[in-house]
């Protein structure tokens, strides 16, 4: 049976999967948690496979196991997302206590089930076995994809409202790892709307046995390669630095763009303020060069000034027309710049970009196209061209 080998084939892919990620050496709270997230279908294909096998006589409770687990899921999702964007989990969100709520409902049903006279017992395994169930349960699954998709959605509107409001504050590196976190629930969103659809448009068998473990094989095989490509698995030193950079913004969500309105109307900074803040910043970039360090945030800036740092991310914004690391980036290229036409014949341009403050060859290279609108090849044949 080709359902029953595709069903296995992904516990064991995602087993594996799960167990290299859950049990890596130094490891981050973030890690955990997703290997957990990968782990957890492996139970509901392993109930496929129980009732594929007609297992399912002798251990019916993997049913309700893995009805718990297919609960648990999409909450454990929402959770690892927070993490990311220091958003604080706790227990008395609504969702929470709504999910808690259809647990209490299967496990309800779980006792009745145990009570049942052993020939209606099996009537019961017969009747889920071949989707045929009371119409009590297909308000509890109503219940489940509603629960299911407003996390999702809450959880997409959370990390959009957190990359625009932190957007000042993050290094060109930082941003790719919250565009993981973006991409990582786009990809969820997509596969449960895309299993929906398919829902109607297929027999439920189909997608069940088949659809639903080969698109968890590919979403997951990918999620990872983003998270690897992302530099998103972090080891537990690496996460607690970026949880407290990340931290701050996402506590000061409210009173960000109050401060931004009132910031915008001048009733905190004067044009005459405005106009030294701007010389400042110019003359402690030319004469201290910040940027040529590839930890130097906004914080440090702020500290140096001593400005609040949303003052500081005004003044930049309206006074240079940039962001701040769109600013220090075109600092950067232009020591690159000098840096290039002094080069020598050991140096190469990679080793430039790092010795500029760039951590990655990519954020190099990326950076130098936007503010000299060509390469660091076309730039080097151009100076060769002009000699």
């Amino acid at each position: 049976m080709i359902e029953l080998a595709f069903n296995i084939f992904t516990i064991v892919n995602l087993t594996v999967l799960a167990s290299l990620l859950f049990f890596r050496k130094h490891n981050s709270v973030t890690n955990r948690i997703l290997a957990v997230i990968i782990f957890l279908p492996s139970i509901n294909f392993l109930n496929n496979i129980f009732i594929l096998q007609r297992w399912i006589i002798l251990f019916p409770h993997i049913l309700f196991i893995s009805q718990i687990s297919a609960q648990i899921y999409i909450p454990l999702i929402y959770v690892y997302i927070n993490y990311f964007i220091g958003k604080k989990n706790t227990i008395k969100n609504p969702l929470y206590i709504f999910t808690l709520f259809i647990i209490v409902i299967i496990v309800v049903f779980w006792i009745e089930y145990m009570l049942l006279p052993s020939e209606q017992k099996e009537e019961y395994i017969n009747q889920y076995s071949s989707n045929t169930l009371p119409i009590r349960f297909n308000f509890y699954n109503g219940l489940m994809i509603i629960t299911g998709l407003t996390y999702l959605l809450t959880s997409l509107i959370n990390v959009k409202r957190f990359i625009r409001r932190a957007r000042d504050f993050y290094s060109e590196e930082e941003k790719i790892k919250l565009g993981y976190i973006l991409k990582f629930i786009l990809i969820v969103i997509s596969l449960s709307l895309l299993l929906l659809i398919f829902c109607f448009l297929l027999s439920a068998y189909a997608v069940k046995y088949i659809i639903i473990p080969l698109s968890i094989n590919f979403i997951y095989l990918y999620v990872l390669y983003n998270a690897i490509r992302h530099s998103a698995l972090f080891s537990h030193e690496e996460f607690n630095k970026f949880a407290n950079k990340i931290q701050p913004i996402a506590l000061d969500n409210k009173n960000i763009t109050k401060e931004k309105e009132k910031l915008k109307s001048n009733y905190h900074i004067s044009e005459e303020l405005a106009n030294l803040l701007q010389r400042k910043i110019e003359v402690f970039f030319s004469e201290r060069r910040p940027y040529l360090n590839p930890n130097f945030h906004i914080e440090n800036l702020a500290h140096e000034l001593k400005v609040g740092k949303h003052h500081l991310s005004y003044i930049i914004n309206s006074r240079f027309q940039q962001s701040f690391f769109e600013l220090v980036n075109s600092y950067r290229v232009m020591e690159a710049k000098k840096r290039l036409k002094d080069m020598s014949k050991l140096q190469s341009v990679d080793s430039i970009g790092y010795e500029v403050g760039f951590n990655t060859k990519s954020a190099f290279y990326r950076a130098f196209k936007k503010h000299a609108n060509l390469t660091p090849a076309k730039f080097l044949l151009k100076q060769e061209e002009n000699q």
